[in-house]
C-alpha cells in the first residue's frame, strides 16, 4: 500500500507507479491517496506555494479520477498477441483519455496493460469535511484513528452513509480503526507491557508529536502545565481533521499542554488486556457497527507477533477471522469486484 500525494506528483507518472507494482506483485497494490499538509512541502517541489485545504481536495478528486481512467486504457482483452497474423493488439480496445481540466491536463494512453487487479485498491484517511466526502466516494478502505467506541461507531455510521449518497454500495467501503493492542498472558503481564509501552513516550517527543498536525507548529514555546493554549484557526489549512479533534477534545477535557501531548502520544487502555479480553474489543467493535477490520500500529517491538499468535487464533475459533484466503489479490482478501473496464461497458450498451 503505497502512501502517494497528488499534491506534488503527476496522475500519469502514479497510475504508471501503480499498475506496474500491480503487475509485479500478482495483483496485491494499493494506493494510499494523500494530499500533504505540511506547508514547507511546496518548497521542495518548486512550487511558490502550498495549495490550501479545499483546493488540495479538488485537487485529489481530479487526480483520482484520471489516474483511474488511465488504468481503463486498455480493456481487458485488448492485447491479442496473434502470431500467426501479427497482430499484437486491438487498436479499438486501447483508448486514451484526452483529459482537460482544472490542474491536469492528460493525454493518455497509458502505456502499460490493465493490471491483475483492474485497478489498485485505493486506501483514504479522511476525517475533515472535505476528507469524509472523498474518502465515501472514492476510497475502497479508509483507516481511522478513534478516541474511543462511540467516536468510532458515529464514524462508521456517517462514512456509510456518505458512501450511499454518493450511489455506493457502503458494504464495499472498509473502515479500519489504527489500534494499538498490548497483550499478555497474565494481567501481571499486561500491566508490565503496558507500562513498558509507557515508559517509551517522553514529554519532549510528545510536545514535538502534538505539533504535526498543526503543520508542525512548535508547542514548546508554551507552559507544559498551563491549560492547553488558545489556538484559533491554527491547523485549519493543514491536518484540519487532526487539529481540530485535538483543539476540541482540549476545551472539553480542560487538559493542560501536557496532558493533551502525552494522551494522544502515550497507549491508552482499549485493545489492551489477555488474549481473551482483547479479542472481545475486537469482537464488539466489528460486530456493533465500529469497525470492518483494523489496521496495527504495534507500540511494543513484539507488539505484532503477540497479537497475530495469541489473539488471532481467539478470533479463528470464534468464526471472526478467517484461517486461510479464499483468493490471491489484495482486492480478493477486501471481498471486492474487480471495477470494470469503462470502455468495455460502453461498448456491451
Amino acid at each position: 500500500m503505497a502512501t502517494v500525494t497528488v499534491s506534488y506528483t503527476e496522475p500519469f507518472q502514479v497510475a504508471r507507479q501503480l499498475a506496474s507494482l500491480d503487475h509485479l506483485s500478482g495483483g496485491r497494490a494499493g494506493w494510499n491517496v494523500v494530499t500533504s499538509w505540511l506547508s514547507g512541502t511546496a518548497e521542495n517541489f518548486s512550487k511558490a506555494e502550498h495549495p490550501p485545504h479545499a483546493v488540495r481536495y479538488r485537487i485529489a478528486k481530479e487526480h483520482v479520477a484520471v489516474v483511474k481512467g488511465l488504468w481503463d486504457s486498455w480493456e481487458d482483452d485488448a492485447l491479442v498477441r496473434n502470431k500467426a497474423t501479427g497482430e499484437f493488439f486491438a487498436p479499438h480496445k486501447l483508448h486514451a483519455l484526452n483529459h482537460k481540466g482544472e490542474f491536469f491536463q492528460v493525454k493518455g494512453p497509458l502505456n502499460i496493460s490493465r493490471s491483475p487487479q483492474g485497478q489498485p485498491v485505493l486506501f483514504q484517511a479522511g476525517t475533515s469535511e472535505d476528507g469524509r466526502n472523498f474518502a465515501a466516494h472514492y476510497a475502497d478502505a479508509i483507516f481511522v484513528h478513534a478516541e474511543a467506541f462511540e467516536d468510532a461507531q458515529a464514524y462508521y455510521a456517517d462514512l456509510k452513509a456518505r458512501a450511499k449518497g454518493f450511489g455506493r454500495d457502503p458494504a464495499a467501503l472498509s473502515i479500519l480503526p489504527g489500534i494499538r493492542p498490548i497483550v499478555g498472558r497474565t494481567l501481571e503481564e499486561v500491566e508490565q507491557r503496558y507500562q513498558q509501552a509507557v515508559e517509551l513516550v517522553s514529554i519532549e517527543d510528545a510536545i514535538v508529536a502534538l505539533g504535526r498536525p498543526f503543520n508542525d507548529h512548535d508547542f514548546s514555546q508554551y507552559p507544559l502545565d498551563a491549560p492547553f493554549p488558545e489556538l484559533g484557526n491554527l491547523g485549519s489549512d493543514s491536518q484540519k481533521g487532526g487539529s481540530d479533534r485535538i483543539k476540541q477534545l482540549a476545551r472539553e477535557r480542560q487538559w493542560t499542554l501536557r496532558e493533551a501531548a502525552l494522551h494522544f502520544s502515550r497507549p491508552r487502555r482499549e485493545f489492551v488486556g489477555t488474549p481473551d479480553q482483547v479479542a472481545n474489543q475486537v469482537q464488539q467493535w466489528f460486530e456493533q457497527g465500529a469497525s470492518d477490520g483494523f489496521i496495527i500500529n504495534a507500540l511494543l517491538p513484539d507488539g505484532l507477533q503477540t497479537f497475530t499468535e495469541w489473539v488471532v487464533p481467539v478470533l479463528q475459533q470464534r468464526g471472526l477471522q478467517r484461517s486461510e484466503y479464499t483468493g490471491t489479490t489484495l482486492r480478493e482478501h477486501f471481498e471486492l469486484a474487480v471495477p470494470p473496464n469503462r470502455y468495455t461497458v460502453a461498448d456491451a450498451r
